[in-house]
């Protein structure tokens, strides 16, 4: 399926599919979210220190995985975020993203002109791709280009970008269409370099299969991939531009009891949505880092051509039905987060504090559903308000989503396909109501944009028509181009307004992850302020692998 660019989806798993900024103003603004910093010295101030002493190298660290696809930046899986991340080890971005916000990278400083249109970067001395071909301004021009013909698999929205251009060899300008507050963090930060010398020639990057295809720049080169079994092998780049990497080996192993594996010694790392499971991690004497923000929803996407469900005093109806609080205490087994019915999580700086809720109430279900015509048979059923609840796994939130809305006499029925159906009936429309979930909601609040206008990269989100309200979009597009972070706060509280009283899409609860790992080995991880790249709430951020030099 053609990729576009976006936002992400994660396949929810231990139960449900995971799946998978502001630039500057005048004078350079900042988000609360991703720590934008008004210039680059202010992000390379953001960076760590040089450590006092030789930090000792680990010779393997073996972390839980499973297949995503070839780690080209074409040729990776995009059903979730694991792909992507495979691919940043080998890659680099011109930005990047630590536990503080966004850093430099492979650029070592920027500018960015008064109307925000213009950003130029300083680009790393003595760079080498991993063939020993030196990294250039050639390279990051021809990259760009090259997206635009055959777009990388990921987020990213470079039709964002009017022209790239080359100033010396290690300088170069990007000229924006208009102003875009995300640029550092989820263009410039998300989209990787590739080498010139090796694509320009390249006319199917999605087959190609050469060694030079993972030629990359990064901390890390693939030693070996066997893609039956879904495991990697990474061994580190001993000449890798930004210092030290500390691991000498990086294995993503298959195991089918993630917390065993990690108990018996088979990895040194995994992550759990479940607190039971931290509970046990940490009476066996393991360490865990519960992801903050939480970065994660877990929703209900309406088809709104659908005949009944079109209106949205029924979907209004069914989110008063849902006893989202008890559903999000037994899935996750800890304190419930009960979904923002504006999309953006309640732990997030982005959350419109003011906006519509629908607590758990029983009686105003009824009434609504009463006043829509929908009488109720001998046996407590409402006639001709039969539904499909589309799932990719078999959910228990699926099955209590059934119990509760048996309650108001709305008959469910569970319809479970694979996850390449799936898939396809969500870009087609072909559901009544689909259980999905996403994680990338700790990063910057441009993803409502991406999400409901069907731009969005993931092949698990909801890519059918866009959105058919014309107010939203006006808002997405102002949010967009405001680099003044209150007016664009503004905005965004009025985008969840709508969002609230639509009901396009119900979140049923934001659940946070649990990193599990033997601190003995290795004890760097640290969560990425506003998730790595488009935010996702996960550890495997190579800047925590690296002994970083100023």
């Amino acid at each position: 399926m053609k990729m576009q660019k976006s936002m992400t989806l994660m396949m929810l798993s231990f139960g449900i599919l995971l799946t998978g900024c502001l630039g500057g103003n005048e004078t350079g603004s900042s988000t609360a979210t991703d720590a934008q910093p008004k210039s680059s010295q202010e992000a390379a101030d953001k960076a760590p220190a040089p450590a006092a002493t030789t930090t000792p190298k680990v010779d393997i660290l073996k972390i839980a995985g499973s297949n995503n696809g070839y780690p080209s930046p074409f040729a990776f899986s995009s059903s979730g975020p694991f792909g992507y991340l495979r691919n940043s080890l080998i890659f680099d971005t011109l930005t990047w993203k630590d536990d503080k916000g966004v850093i430099p990278w492979l650029a070592k400083s920027w500018e960015v002109t008064n109307n925000g249109l213009t950003y130029t970067f300083k680009l790393e001395e003595n760079v080498e791709w991993h063939d020993g071909k030196a990294f250039t301004a050639e390279d990051v021009v021809f990259s760009f280009n090259y997206y635009k013909t055959y777009p990388f698999n990921w987020n990213g929205d470079i039709s964002q970008i009017k022209s790239v251009e080359k100033i010396n060899d290690l300088t170069v300008a990007f000229n924006l269409n208009n102003k875009y507050a995300p640029f550092l963090s989820d263009l410039v930060g998300i989209v990787p370099i590739i080498p010139k010398h090796v694509w320009e020639k390249v006319t199917k990057p999605i087959e190609f299969r050469d060694d030079a295809a993972l030629v990359g720049t990064g901390p890390y080169k693939l030693k070996k991939y066997e893609s039956a079994s879904g495991q990697y092998l990474y061994a580190a780049n001993d000449k890798f531009f930004k210092g030290q990497v500390l691991v000498n080996e990086l294995a993503f192993v298959s195991a089918s009891n993630k917390l065993l594996a990690l108990q018996n010694g088979e990895i040194d790392q995994t992550y759990t949505s479940s607190y039971a499971d931290v509970q046990t991690a940490e009476k066996a004497g393991l360490k865990t880092i519960k992801s903050e923000p939480a970065g994660s929803v877990v929703r209900i996407s309406f088809n709104l051509e659908h005949a009944k469900l079109g209106d949205k005093r029924l979907r209004q109806a069914i989110a008063y039905a849902l006893n989202r609080e008890e559903i999000s205490a037994k899935i996750t087994g800890g304190q419930p987060m009960v979904g923002n019915a504006g999309v953006i999580p309640t732990d997030s700086p982005w959350y419109n504090k003011n906006v519509k809720q629908y607590a758990y109430d029983v009686a105003q279900a009824e009434k609504i559903l009463d006043e829509l015509g929908y009488k109720k048979n001998a046996d407590g059923m409402r006639e001709n308000l039969k539904l499909n609840l589309m799932t990719s796994s078999t959910m228990q939130d699926a099955t209590m989503m059934k119990e509760m809305l048996k309650k108001v006499g709305i008959e469910l029925n569970l319809v479970q396909l694979d996850s390449a159906a799936f898939a396809v009936a969500l870009g087609e429309n072909n559901y009544d109501i689909a259980l999905t979930g996403h994680v990338g909601a700790s990063g910057d609040p441009d993803y409502l944009r991406l999400w409901f206008s069907g731009q969005a990269a993931n092949m698990w989100s909801s890519r059918g028509k866009s959105l058919k309200l014309d107010e939203f979009h006006k808002l997405a597009e102002q949010q967009m181009q405001e680099l003044d972070e209150g007016k664009r706060r503004e905005i965004v509280n009025q985008m969840q307004d709508i969002l609230a009283e639509e009901l396009p899409t119900l979140v049923l609860y934001h659940r946070p992850f649990y990193d599990i790992h033997k601190a003995a080995t290795f004890d760097r991880w640290k969560n990425t302020y506003g998730g790595i790249a488009d935010g996702m709430p996960l550890w495997e951020n190579k800047v925590f692998l690296i002994d970083l030099k100023k």
